[in-house]
């Protein structure tokens, strides 16, 4: 027989704990107990559900010895809820640890813990904390072999951009800055609202790839949101995208042409 009550779950040494409506905890029959254990809150998760992008617009730099393919990267909230990132610093720690809350229907947060790392980026002219790895890009032949990887510093998530397709009712939370000018510090707050995208242009805080070893032939790049799963989303089959394009030398000098664009797949 279910116990009377809310939100019902089985402790660490085998008893039955629930919520009664007035907010008593009981545990093991007994009314009022304080364990260390606390039943999750009730209430459906209100995801966020990064939607990745196809890069688009490439263009190459560089000179003789060292030449970059760069490109604009764009990622979508387009979920249910905000991504809401808080980073801690632990002592004597150069990073912070990444938290991740989500929103629930009833009003309430839950918290998942250890879900990335942030690190303090010098890259003139913004010098702020990044979440690192929430982007990846790479270089890959036709067949699936990785031939470069990016080097990119990470991203600082903020509402900038409301370019999320659709109609959303855009209401955005994080206006700051990733705590700019602040390497010292020992907490951020940063995300993305539903209906924002996190938008880097070519060439910014690592959006390009080193072609200088690449030869002439056709290619894929590919950009991933989230690649180690260590977010949580609404669903992960749209995290990757890509472009297949063509590289060309001509007299020591690389150029770039787009084949075509791919939603939703690395292998374009």
């Amino acid at each position: 027989m279910i116990a009377p009550g809310t939100a019902p779950a089985w402790t660490a040494d085998g008893k039955l704990a629930y919520q009664q409506p007035n907010g008593t905890i009981v545990v093991g029959g007994e009314a009022g107990a304080t364990p260390q254990w606390r039943p999750r809150p009730v209430g459906r998760e209100l995801l966020p559900d990064f939607e990745q992008r196809a890069p688009t617009g490439l263009t190459i730099a560089g000179g003789p010895g060292h030449w970059r393919l760069g490109f604009t990267s764009l990622v979508d909230n387009v979920g249910e809820g905000p991504a809401i990132i808080l980073g801690l610093r632990p002592s004597g720690e150069s990073r912070m640890v990444a938290t991740q809350r989500v929103e629930l229907s009833n009003g309430k947060q839950r918290v998942y813990r250890d879900v990335g790392h942030l690190r303090y980026t010098n890259s003139p002219p913004h010098f702020h904390w990044h979440l690192m790895r929430f982007d990846a890009f790479e270089l890959r032949t036709l067949d699936g072999r990785t031939l470069v990887t990016d080097r990119k510093s990470g991203f600082c998530l903020a509402d900038h951009y409301g370019l999320a397709p659709g109609k959303w009712n855009r209401r955005p939370m994080f206006f700051g800055n990733c705590e700019q000018g602040r390497p010292h510090a020992t907490a951020v707050m940063q995300g993305t609202s539903v209906g924002y995208t996190d938008r880097y242009p070519a060439f910014f805080h690592g959006q390009n790839v080193d072609i200088t070893h690449v030869l002439t032939g056709t290619y894929v790049l590919v950009h991933h949101v989230n690649e180690n799963l260590g977010l949580h989303e609404l669903r992960y089959d749209n995290n990757q995208a890509s472009v297949r394009i063509r590289l060309t030398w001509r007299l020591g000098v690389p150029s770039v042409r787009v084949l075509r664009s791919c939603q939703a797949t690395a292998t374009c």
